[in-house]
């Protein structure tokens, strides 16, 4: 698995969206304080669930959200995204990719998603359990993170050595596991408190019952006796009835007549309001349109105002304009003039320069040649000297290479002399170191075959250590497996007494007997009776009802006790009685294909061996209805019961289908109970003999981990041995090999030095011939150089001439060159000025123009405003005439309306 990249969007400094790409070999963030280091860290752990904002060094949680800048708002979420790639094999899961994403809101809302998935955090530490990727994860290191690991105490390192070996995931499902149970133990006292309650409960719950009953009762003759008595007031009703309907016929007759005449009326009064609503309609359109003329006159006579007012603006603006126009006429003839007479001083300015410069051009050529000639001149002197130099300094260190290789030569004799003593002391060296690294070998030799002995014991230990801890870590979890198996048995073993104890499962009255103390009991037939697991189902279909019988250990008090349960009303009870008298039937065959008698597969003590004799007399037991059927066609004084929990009674009824299936039947309970102590008795010796193998293995650890810490110790200071002579051999080796190459060096050495010292001879006779050849070149340069130097200076004092003629030139054209440049730039601000002034003067006759051109179209306008103005004037007078002829007709008709 590999941290591909890590997206930030509005997470504290990361306002915009930032994206860091973990390539392959990064494995730090570094940089310097305040680039946000810590704040890539704070990513990190917040999007794998961190959830305290103190260690996010905030005050609350939505403060990891960007707050805004002076340029910048706040923004409205932050999220945190880690993308992880070549995941599929490392998570178990089925995708190569895995992206994590976490979410937070203003509000302090969180939202996370695994590859763009709404889920729980839950899910995400579960996927990267025993991964090393977490919030406090050794994967992810802060600065100053990894000394606080170093500095801590080893209880602390703990968690780090887990999660890096695996286990952390087991420890939280443990944790988990054990924190469900704690929630089911919980939740099993409150259900075994429920139960208590709601038993405590059931006499009331039946007192209320007997008193719904009753009220059900008086509540349905209440119903009877009201419904006599609404049905007298109903022919009471029926009598008023008929009274009021000829009363309402005698009505009815006088109000047709007066409905006729009210209709007439309202048909003209209709008429009316028709005709004052048109009339309302005219007088309102009369008056919307003298509206609309008076203000359009209105209108009319603001416009001739406006149009007054600003005819004298522009009036003053013409006059305004003329007078611009003059002035800068006047400014603009001077600035003519101003402008001809620079002109004149560019020209003669211009041609001055001109002149200057071609003199300059003539004495800049010819001073040019006179450079050059100097400048071959000194090279020729340059180049002349510099192989005197040349000359000079070979000389020299030819003298100085002479003197060196005599003496070299001389060195080189005594050396040799020297060599040739050396070498007959290394032989002798390396003969005897020889015979030092033999006897060191050997040793070795020795030392190694005993290592190897004890490796071998070792690594038999460990192997039979490995064996043993291996074999008691199983008997360990067999251990556990077997205590947790106890524990399990038990509490189903002491939850079944307790249900048998209480009589649960019983009829009501049956449990509330045993409760009692008034009355002693043996206890209840299905408690004293013991049957076979597989034929339960058949002896409790055979028996019934009779399994509920409780067995008196004082019979006389039978019938006090069914007094008792009257009297309290605890419900019904079965009793078993004595000293009846059974008639003896004659003993039948068992059918071929029946199993065997009830009576023979029920075992019960002396006193009830009769009672159960009776309550099972000829009921024989089938594997099947099928087979039941038959014999009981073939024998019908017979009862037959079937594995499956069917019966067929003596009066042939049969019971029997597919039932509420009752698994805490009074027998199966019984045999359960059996069952589990059967199953507790083998555990527990199972237990006793896994616990001695436990303590025997245990012991046999503790002596193999003494042996095996022995045998280490002489491993390890063997090695230490091994290692002291292969160190040994390695160093006399070194200082053999060191010993050869020093005797082949000084062998060589010497035949160096012989060719050395013949070479040296021929290098003198050599370097003596070129000393004499430099000594008559150095004289015949220092000849040349004094010709040389003569002509030079000649040269140089013509160029010097040269150059002073051509400073005072140079001098003199750029004094004329500034001053036709002050001229032209004394001329820039005329001409733009004159433009200036003509550009202002065009602008102003158009401004004049436009100005009279407006007056003449508002004259027009105010012309044709007060000819409108007469003309709706004379309408608004003919409208008014017309409405007030609607009004007075308006009156007149509501008047009629009114009478």
């Amino acid at each position: 698995m590999h941290l591909q990249s890590l997206e930030l969007y509005g997470f504290k400094s990361f306002a915009d969206k930032t994206i860091f790409n973990f390539h392959e070999g990064v494995t730090a963030i570094v940089g310097p304080n305040g680039c946000g280091k810590s704040n890539v860290c704070d990513a990190v752990r917040w999007v794998l669930g961190e959830q305290s904002a103190k260690s996010l060094r905030g005050g609350e949680m939505a403060d990891v959200i960007f707050n805004g800048a002076e340029s910048r708002k706040p923004l409205g979420f932050a999220e945190v995204s880690l993308n992880f790639t070549e995941c599929s094999q490392e998570l178990g899961v089925d995708w190569h990719d895995v992206r994590v994403s976490r979410r937070i809101y203003r509000d302090g809302n969180s939202e996370y998603f695994l590859n763009k998935t709404l889920c729980r955090l839950k899910d995400i530490h579960s996927l990267f359990a025993d991964t090393g990727v977490g919030r406090a994860a050794y994967s992810i290191m802060e600065q100053g993170k990894i000394d606080l690991i170093l500095s801590s105490r080893p209880e602390d390192r703990r968690s780090v050595f887990e999660e890096a070996a695996g286990i952390t995931k087991y420890k939280t499902q443990r944790k988990e596991a054990l924190r469900k149970l704690e929630a089911t133990e919980a939740n099993l006292l409150r259900i075994g408190d429920i139960i208590k309650e709601v038993k405590r409960q059931i006499g009331s719950l039946q007192r209320q019952a007997g008193k719904a009953r009753r009220y059900q009762a008086l509540h349905a003759d209440l119903q009877v006796l009201d419904t006599h008595f609404s049905h007298r007031k109903l022919q009471g009703l029926e009598s008023e009835l008929g009274d009021c309907s000829a009363q309402i016929a005698r009505i009815s007759e006088t109000e047709q007549s007066t409905r006729n005449e009210i209709n007439e009326r309202e048909t003209k009064l209709a008429e009316a309001r028709r005709e004052l609503d048109a009339a309302d309609e005219r007088i309102a359109d009369g008056r919307s349109k003298l509206q609309l003329l008076e203000n359009e006159i209105a209108s009319h006579r603001h416009r001739i105002e406006f149009n007054e007012k600003h005819g004298v603006e522009l009036r003053q603006w013409i006059e305004r304009s003329r007078r611009e126009i003059e002035s800068a006429e006047s400014k603009l003839r001077d600035q003519n003039a101003e402008i001809k007479s620079a002109n004149a001083l560019v020209e003669e300015t211009a041609r001055l320069l001109e002149q200057k410069n071609e003199e300059l051009k003539q004495l800049t050529e010819n001073v040019a040649k006179q450079r050059e000639v100097f400048r071959i001149s000194d090279q020729k002197l340059r180049d002349t000297q510099m192989s005197l130099s040349k000359d000079e300094l070979r000389h020299s260190a030819v003298a100085e290479d002479l003197r060196d290789l005599r003496e070299r030569r001389d060195a080189t004799r005594r050396d040799s002399e020297t060599a040739r003593s050396r070498i007959t002391v290394a032989q002798a060296d390396h003969k005897q170191l020889n015979a030092q690294i033999a006897n060191a070998r050997a040793t070795t030799e020795t030392e190694r075959q005993t290592v190897e002995q004890l490796l071998a014991r070792v690594r038999s230990q460990e192997d039979t250590l490995r064996q043993n801890r291996s074999a008691l870590a199983d008997l360990e979890k067999k251990l556990s497996a077997l205590d947790r198996t106890i524990a399990e048995n038990e509490s189903r073993h002491e939850v079944l007494r307790q249900l048998n104890e209480e009589g649960e499962g019983l009829a009501q009255g049956s449990q509330a007997l045993l409760k009692s103390k008034e009355f002693e009991f043996v206890g209840a037939l299905a408690a004293q009776v013991n049957v076979s697991q597989e034929l339960v189902p058949a002896i409790e279909a055979a028996l019934g009802q009779n399994l509920h019988a409780l067995v008196l250990r004082d019979t006389a008090r039978a019938a006090e006790i069914i007094s008792h349960l009257n009297r309290h009303q605890l419900g019904q009870a079965v009793l078993v009685l004595d000293g009846i008298e059974h008639r003896h039937r004659p003993t039948k065959h068992l059918p071929p294909t029946a199993i065997d008698w009830a009576t023979n597969k029920v075992q019960a003590p002396e006193t009830l061996a009769p009672l159960v004799r009776r309550l099972l007399d000829h009921v024989a037991l089938f594997k099947n209805l099928g087979d039941a059927l038959i014999a009981i066609r073939k024998d019908p004084e017979i009862a037959a019961a079937t594995l499956s929990g069917e019966f067929i009674s003596h009066a042939g009824v049969l019971f029997g289908g597919s039932g509420k299936v009752r698994k805490d039947s009074l027998l199966e309970r019984k045999a359960r109970i059996g069952a589990i102590a059967t199953e507790l008795t083998k555990l527990r010796r199972e237990q006793a003999r896994v616990e001695q193998q436990r303590v025997l293995l245990e012991s046999q650890i503790a002596a193999a981990t003494v042996i095996l810490e022995k045998a280490v110790v002489s491993h390890q200071e063997a090695q230490f041995a091994q290692t002291a002579s292969a160190s040994k051999i390695s160093e006399l080796e070194r200082e053999e090999h060191s010993a050869e190459q020093e005797l082949e060096s000084r062998k060589s050495d010497c035949s160096t030095l012989e060719r050395q010292i013949a070479a040296a001879d021929e290098q003198i006779r050599g370097l003596e011939e070129q000393t004499a050849q430099l000594e008559k070149r150095i004289t015949e340069a220092r000849s040349e150089i004094s010709l040389v130097e003569t002509q030079r200076n000649k040269e140089l004092q013509e160029e010097e001439d040269a150059s002073a003629r051509l400073t005072e030139l140079r001098i003199a054209a750029t004094t004329h060159e500034q001053k036709h440049q002050n001229l032209l730039a004394q001329r820039a601000p005329m001409l733009a000025r004159q433009t200036e002034l003509t550009e202002l003067i065009s602008t102003r006759r158009a401004d004049i123009e436009s100005y009279e051109a407006r007056l003449f179209t508002q004259a027009a306008e105010d012309e044709s405003a007060r000819n409108a103005i007469e003309q709706q004037a004379l309408e608004c007078g003919r409208r008014e005439t017309e409405i007030g002829k609607l009004v007075t007709e308006r009156t007149r008709r509501l008047e009629k309306i009114n009478s």
